[in-house]
């Protein structure tokens, strides 16, 4: 499979979920960007946006500078009020042909999820197994959050 491929299958799934096209997407460096406010009986109200971004020749610094600027654009898009119960979600899913072991541990274990009540979840496409690599649920703190970045990545990103 290749990248526009995937996004097209990811295109899919999110807009059968009642996700919405970000209207300025194209002005970003993430080409198409979807959006969609959730409540969650554990975490609360959510701000979901999902973007699949071509990772062919990224690194590990990549993805530190790409989650950044995609938290980035999650705040300017949803930008919460002081003291609200309002939690924003990214999904950057990084489609890759064949990514190495320290790729996908780095992104899916190692990066630091939790800023600021703005979590950016690198995920992992394996274009090449045609695979999704999404980060494990911790057995305490943060649990719920992981759980939701869980289901939303087997319901909508495992193409």
């Amino acid at each position: 499979m290749d990248v526009q491929t995937y996004r097209e299958r990811v295109e899919t799934a999110v807009l059968d979920d009642d996700y919405e096209a970000i209207s300025d997407a194209t002005e970003t460096t993430f080409g198409q960007v979807w959006q969609k406010r959730t409540s969650d009986p554990t975490i609360g109200v959510t701000e979901v946006f999902v973007t699949v971004v071509d990772a062919t020749d990224f690194d590990v610094d990549s993805i530190n500078e790409t989650a950044s600027a995609f938290r980035n654009l999650l705040t300017e898009a949803a930008p919460t009020q002081p003291g609200s119960m309002e939690n924003l979600f990214g999904y950057m899913v990084l489609a890759v042909f064949d990514p190495g072991e320290e790729f996908i541990e780095f992104a899916t274990e190692e990066y630091t999820v939790a800023d600021r009540r703005t979590n950016v979840f690198p995920l992992i496409y394996d274009l090449d197994s045609e695979q999704l690599y999404s980060h494990t649920v911790p057995r305490l703190k943060g649990r719920g959050f992981y759980e939701k970045q869980k289901l939303d990545a087997e319901a909508l990103l495992s193409a």
